[in-house]
């Protein structure tokens, strides 16, 4: 779809700058025709001439374009604009879960609720044939309502385009990249997104990343060779169930891993079901408990007035 200048001029009103990345502008605007608030991105005619760049602002507005679910950023629209590329969004206003982290850990089950939540929209995008590739806490934003939604497709790519992925050449966030993405050993699949997902829940239980170092080089080392402490000896409240989900999310090798985001899912909300003493909730009596104890003495000692007004009343008689 291609629109003149006046035509996108007309149709949004542009209400400021959400970020500039290396490659184009980001834009908060108004839908003038919904009244809907939008997310309006940029490829500027200088940066298209950059075939890689310009080939990765297509290849995510066409995977972008595929996917809908409650938990992923909806897709709008695209098309050419005065010499750039353009593509609008859903605009999500919420926090990251990067901000919500950075005073500490929260509480466990707001923790997996947000992580099921973003397992929930990655499933619908591995079903289509979508690998991520960029998954961080920055990507997942929360509304005030508790709406979860994942975004940052810009490194997303099809499961079977092994082209895309270069030795040598690590894209993404080093904090949340995947083994075999540093030592180019093997194509990002999608374990790889769940190795993400994987340090998004750590840090949603611990209030930090796994794997930290003095620089970007000490970090992905780090996630070759290093073990990362259990979120349970950051933070007690964490049950050893959970624990073990951590384990196999951010292990080494991808077989090792859940198989797909559905398992990781499915793991997670049981590991939430089953605690252990560790985990004070499920030390709470119920709140019906003290109550049944009450009507059962009642009802005990009305039985015996009954009983004893019965023998008096036989032995008066007879």
């Amino acid at each position: 779809m291609i629109k003149t200048h006046a035509q996108a001029t007309e149709k949004y009103q542009f209400l400021g700058i959400v970020d500039k990345p290396k490659a184009g502008v980001t834009y908060k605007v108004r839908n003038l025709e919904t009244g809907e608030l939008e997310v309006l991105r940029t490829l500027p005619g200088a940066v298209r001439k950059d075939s890689e760049t310009r080939e990765r602002f297509l290849r995510e507005i066409r995977i972008h374009a595929r996917l809908s679910h409650p938990n992923v950023v909806a897709f709008h629209d695209a098309w050419e604009l005065d010499g750039e590329l353009v593509m609008t969004s859903e605009f999500v206003e919420g926090v990251s879960l990067a901000s919500q982290c950075a005073a500490g850990p929260l509480p466990v089950t707001d923790a997996v609720r947000e992580i099921c939540a973003v397992l929930s929209g990655l499933e619908e995008a591995h079903e289509l044939g979508i690998v991520h590739r960029g998954i961080t806490a920055d990507h997942v934003t929360v509304t005030a309502s508790g709406e979860v939604k994942l975004g940052g497709f810009g490194l997303a790519k099809p499961a079977c385009d092994v082209q895309l992925t270069q030795t040598g050449a690590i894209l993404g966030d080093p904090a949340y990249v995947s083994p075999e993405q540093v030592s180019g050993e093997s194509a990002a699949d999608i374990r790889s997104d769940l190795y993400s997902v994987g340090v998004l829940l750590y840090l949603a239980l611990t209030g930090t990343v796994p794997f930290r170092g003095a620089n970007e080089f000490d970090v992905l080392a780090a996630h070759l060779g290093s073990v990362p402490a259990p979120p349970s000896s950051i933070n007690p409240a964490v049950a050893a169930e959970l624990d073990a989900v951590v384990v196999t999310a951010l292990a080494k090798r991808p077989a090792q891993r859940y198989a797909n985001a559905r398992q990781f899912r499915t793991a997670l909300a049981s590991a939430v079901s089953v605690q252990t003493p560790r985990n004070q909730e499920a030390q709470l009596p119920s709140p019906a408990a003290p109550r049944s104890r009450v009507a059962l003495w009642c009802g005990g000692a009305l039985l015996l007035v009954i009983v004893w007004l019965v023998i008096h009343f036989l032995g008066v008689h007879a």
